[in-house]
């Protein structure tokens, strides 16, 4: 069986993570994995996993995107895969396209993952065209029926995402190595309560919420807290970095909050945390940013909506609060300062050794 995968870019994130682990468990099942993107800082590891990478810049919204559709159409046929699977919007309407100046006998079979809880418009129309479609949950499974009701009677199989139980386990610890070194860098971070949030820097994160909380917990208890904002501010979203720590100084809060930047250690991050949040301002098809420290024992918070809620459902109730309730935010984060409400079931059900299996199992369904 050999597979396509194709995304925008291979620097970081959800999608990205997920697409190496599918590529990796495709090339240790026996089969042949490539994977299509304009590069980036996650290819290198790819390629030693044993995937081949293709350089094609399919994610830029302009009107020269789409003079590729022939010659990417070509190419696909001289790849004769059988499976093409797209997990961003505009590379999957440039494969689309492709694929309608191929015969239909020569056709891949098409597979679309629903990675997010999209805009509902024309453009985000072409997740729910493939006759086969992968939901990351079930909130994502409900967007897509309840909004294109041509989905019905599509194959749509929900295949959780999920994280590698060798890696994150309850009562995960840092090498001393590692911890050494962060406190060399970070003296200020040791005997206090770390807060932590990760992700890309940018508004639909809304981590204005724990600043105001960082306030909010020092003005109500006695806790020492530290704030750690881990992600990066890409190009646009550079002005927003600039407002948040304008935000910060007015609140006198500079010493209070530390940005990490994108750290490639985030799991030890997360592992000196006492607490981990998300407060996205809309809801996200999964969360893996609350997965992986629920996975390794660590409290999390977060909204009760989307796939951030059916994780903290399965595996940490406590942490789930109504969306925007700086309350209920500020009380259990205090709770759990104070050393309460802090049993976490284990993580049986979120693991990539299912994603990848059920992955592999719908492309062998799919083609027989």
């Amino acid at each position: 069986m050999k597979v396509i995968q194709f995304v925008p870019t291979l620097e970081s994130g959800g999608v990205e993570q997920g697409v190496l682990e599918i590529s990796k468990a495709i090339v240790d099942a026996g089969h042949e994995s490539h994977v299509v993107s304009a590069g980036g800082r996650l290819v290198d590891q790819l390629i030693q996993e044993g995937t081949r990478h293709h350089d094609w810049n399919l994610h830029k919204k302009n009107i020269f995107t789409f003079r590729q559709i022939k010659p990417l159409a070509k190419w696909i046929e001289e790849m004769n895969a059988d499976i093409l699977h797209v997990r961003s919007r505009m590379p999957a309407w440039i494969v689309w396209k492709a694929l309608k100046k191929i015969p239909e006998n020569k056709r891949p079979h098409l597979v679309s993952t629903i990675h997010g809880l999209y805009s509902v418009n024309f453009y985000s129309a072409v997740m729910s065209k493939p006759k086969n479609i992968i939901t990351v949950s079930n909130s994502a499974k409900n967007y897509l029926l309840e909004n294109y009701k041509n989905t019905k009677s599509k194959n749509i199989k929900l295949i959780y995402r999920g994280v590698d139980s060798s890696e994150f386990f309850s009562g995960y610890r840092p090498s001393n190595n590692w911890l050494e070194e962060w406190y060399s860098q970070y003296p200020e971070t040791r005997n206090t309560n770390l807060l932590t949030i990760a992700g890309r820097i940018s508004p639909l994160k809304d981590f204005e919420k724990i600043i105001h909380l960082t306030k909010a917990i020092k003005d109500n208890s006695n806790h020492k807290v530290k704030v750690l904002i881990a992600g990066e501010a890409k190009d646009k979203h550079q002005k927003y970095l600039n407002r948040l720590k304008e935000l910060i100084k007015s609140l006198s809060l500079d010493s209070d909050i530390c940005f990490l930047d994108f750290r490639k250690d985030i799991k030890n991050i997360y592992a000196i945390s006492s607490i981990v949040f998300n407060t996205s301002n809309k809801p996200e098809s999964f969360g893996r940013s609350i997965l992986e420290p629920l996975s390794i024992g660590i409290p999390s918070i977060g909204y009760n909506r989307g796939g951030v809620q059916e994780i903290l459902e399965e595996l940490y109730p406590y942490g789930c609060i109504e969306a925007n309730d700086s309350k209920s935010l500020l009380e259990k984060s205090i709770s759990i300062l104070d050393g309460h409400n802090r049993d976490i079931k284990e993580n049986t059900k979120f693991l990539k050794s299912n994603m990848c299996e059920s992955t592999i199992d719908f492309y062998n369904e799919i083609i027989s």
